[in-house]
């Protein structure tokens, strides 16, 4: 029989009503309160459309910054070798 609150799951105990999952999940919200646990979900896991945008900006920016670090680099030789001496002198 399924879960009362996922629907998904078997039930961890034939006359419970939630699976082990669940079941966590309503003993960390009697331990630390409906609310609170309501509130740190909506905190963490749900984003706006502001925060969106923000974590997209940033990534372009990470992905141009990326880019413009890779120009700078000097070009490498193919099949090269650099012996770990070299390598150090030159960072």
């Amino acid at each position: 029989m399924p879960c009362y609150f996922c629907e998904q799951e078997h039930r961890e105990y034939y006359s419970g009503y939630w699976c082990k999952s669940c079941r966590e999940l309503k003993n960390i919200c009697n331990v630390y309160g409906y609310k609170r646990s309501l509130d740190i979900l909506k905190k963490v896991c749900i984003r706006t459309e502001e925060q969106l945008e923000n974590k997209i900006h940033q990534n372009k920016n990470k992905k141009t910054e990326e880019k413009d670090t890779k120009n700078n680099d000097p070009p490498v030789e193919k099949n090269k070798v650099i012996t770990r001496s070299q390598y150090n002198s030159n960072n």
